[in-house]
């Protein structure tokens, strides 16, 4: 049996690169920083397949509070269990993370994202009036991008 990560390393690794929410990361990661991300997601991986299956089901997440509150938001295709796809970063860069969670949010495949799909992602459903420019009730890709811009316009400090 493998020993398990202690659950405090779990969070913030997950939370960086799944930033969950309206797909509005706080900066882009560099191709070495996601590499690195890769590789410490696949060694967490193996540590907490106890099993070896290529497979984290519930049992094997529990004690790490990040897997078990978020687990099926991580199965996106509902299996039961996780692979190691699951936990790669989404994409590459800003742009590759908000695409694919647009493609997550956009459930009935649309391609807009409206109140009850926006639901599950907390920051996309806090700044849903924002990113809705036009008024039509729903958020497309256009609108989503111009809503991450801005709040990475915020967040940058002006130049001196």
């Amino acid at each position: 049996m493998r020993d398990a990560a202690p659950p405090l390393t779990i969070a913030p690794l997950l939370a960086a690169a799944l930033l969950s929410l309206g797909g509005v990361p706080a900066r882009s990661q560099t191709a070495a920083e996601l590499q690195g991300y890769q590789r410490r997601m696949e060694q967490l991986f193996q540590r907490l397949d106890r099993n070896g299956n290529q497979r984290l089901e519930r049992q094997e997440v529990q004690g790490h509070p990040y897997l078990e509150r978020h687990f099926e938001r991580l199965d996106r295709q509902q299996r039961g269990y996780l692979t190691p796809a699951d936990l790669r970063p989404a994409g590459s860069g800003a742009a590759g993370r908000g695409a694919q969670v647009f493609e997550r949010a956009d459930r009935n495949g649309d391609g807009r994202i409206d109140r009850r799909e926006a639901e599950p992602y907390p920051g996309l459903q806090r700044h849903f009036n924002a990113a809705d420019r036009n008024g039509d009730g729903t958020v497309d890709r256009s609108e989503l991008r111009g809503l991450a811009e801005q709040r990475r316009r915020q967040q940058t400090p002006p130049a001196p």
